[in-house]
């Protein structure tokens, strides 16, 4: 399946890790949260290769590798060819030959591409991205507790891609199964895969009618022509119908966390509290420019198959709009107003 995430692109093959999108990445290694396509420009001195400099012939190649990206398989053609006119245009002026260090040099060139396209998930990498990754999480991440008054509450930091995501899913939400809301908090969210997404909005609506909550158009490479991925709901062993459901959001909310808020809030499933979200809905992967150094490009675009649209730039607004801090027990108080029930003192 494809990530909302970060694919290592070896040669011009996928070797994936997760943003996320669907035509099938091979070898994931980390959920967007830990991986380098959800790290801000900045970050990546983390990974920076100690002592290596850059000259112009090692810029002037990595520009060259990262304008063929950019032309090639950037979602956006036109943007894709201006984009790369614009850094193309920056190394003749030398404006690239002060940065030497591999760090300040991709910081720089992610910040030009991210001006000129708008998208957050555009940006260079300094490091191997399999360096200093934490190891693979021992589950998928779900935190699970009844609150007083019956509520359940699913804490969820990433959708792992859907072998490892949906038993556990199963298993959350059978624990919720009999509270009277829920709330699911998406606010540390990063990404993840968009199947697993789909599953967990499974839960909420009928078992026996599909239902497809998103889209990834991606670009087929080399041309201007696209194609559709789509993204179902299917049977889960328990149903949540019914029943009031709120989803926490932030500003840390991203991708296929953004996703799951969007669709839910879409199909008038959840009050979606919290604060706006990041706004990235450009699923994307890795590709090699230099020694130690990539370049995300996006590939495709998520849509709403509802809306025609998706969260890009925008984020997820919320429904009902409260700092971070107070999101969950603004959700709990719309619950107990919603179920009936007096809040516990």
């Amino acid at each position: 399946m494809a990530l909302f995430g970060n694919c290592i692109r070896s040669n011009l093959l996928p070797v994936c890790a997760i943003f996320m999108a669907a035509a099938s990445y091979a070898l994931p290694v980390a959920a967007e949260t830990t991986s380098t396509a959800g790290r801000p420009p900045g970050r990546a001195t983390e990974t920076a290769v100690m002592g290596q400099r850059l000259d112009h012939s090692l810029m002037s190649q990595a520009i060259a590798k990262i304008a063929v990206e950019l032309r090639d398989g950037y979602v956006f053609p036109d943007k894709g060819i201006k984009a790369a006119a614009f850094i193309e245009n920056a190394l003749a002026a030398k404006i690239y030959d002060g940065l030497t260090d591999p760090a300040q040099f991709a910081q720089r060139v992610t910040a030009d591409l991210q001006a000129v396209t708008d998208d957050s998930h555009m940006r260079v990498v300094s490091g191997s991205p399999f360096k200093n990754l934490p190891p693979p999480a021992a589950d998928a991440g779900f935190e699970v507790k009844i609150l007083a008054g019956n509520i359940g509450y699913i804490y969820l930091p990433k959708f792992v891609p859907p072998d490892e995501f949906k038993p556990a899913a199963d298993d959350a939400m059978r624990r919720v199964s009999a509270a009277r809301a829920l709330i699911i908090d998406l606010q540390n969210n990063g990404g993840g895969h968009p199947a697993s997404g789909a599953y967990l909005t499974g839960f909420f609506l009928d078992p026996n009618t599909p239902v497809n909550t998103d889209d990834i158009i991606w670009r087929n490479r080399g041309t201007k022509t696209f194609r559709t991925e789509k993204f179902w709901t299917s049977a889960t062993p328990v149903s949540y119908l019914g029943r009031p459901v709120y989803v926490l959001v932030g500003p840390k909310t991203y991708s296929a966390g953004e996703a799951f808020a969007y669709d839910m809030q879409v199909l008038k499933r959840a009050t979606v509290v919290g604060a706006r979200t990041r706004g990235g809905a450009h699923p994307g992967g890795l590709a090699e420019i230099g020694p130690d150094l990539f370049v995300v490009v996006p590939t495709g675009r998520a849509e709403n198959p509802a809306t025609r649209t998706n969260w890009q730039g925008v984020g997820v607004l919320p429904d009902v709009k409260v700092a971070p801090a107070s999101a969950q027990q603004t959700a709990v108080e719309l619950a107990m107003q919603q179920i009936g029930t007096a809040m516990p003192k």
